[in-house]
């Protein structure tokens, strides 16, 4: 892993139509199973800067979506899935986390690129 790592969030109405997203770059990840973690932590505090009252969020990593969902936190990633799991249950007052495959998360995906490779830190978030 190159140690930046482009992350991005969408968030949808229950239609399903975009409401808003938002989209960083980060310097000095990891791995991507860290940088998976990041952009779920990054979704949480936007949705709660947008006043969101809960939330389901889908992500592509399976592994990431088992470790939130067991409680299990592999080492590397205890602190940001503590910070997940007190920010979930202390912010929303429903939250769910799932696995979607890649193909159906396409659009947060694509605005991740962008944003790593426009060389801005900070693009929508």
């Amino acid at each position: 892993m190159s140690g930046k790592a482009g992350m991005a969030c969408v968030f949808t109405n229950q239609e399903g139509l975009e409401v808003t997203h938002g989209s960083l770059a980060q310097d000095h990840v990891s791995s991507a199973l860290m940088e998976e973690a990041l952009a779920v932590r990054s979704a949480l505090l936007h949705a709660i800067d947008l006043n969101f009252n809960s939330i389901w969020l889908r992500s592509d990593s399976q592994v990431l979506v088992a470790a939130l969902s067991s409680g299990r936190h592999p080492t590397e990633l205890y602190g940001v899935l503590s910070d997940i799991a007190t920010i979930s249950s202390s912010s929303f007052r429903f939250y769910r986390f799932t696995f979607i495959k890649r193909d159906f998360n396409w659009l947060a995906d694509s605005y991740a690129k962008v944003c790593l490779h426009s060389g801005r830190s900070h693009c929508n978030l």
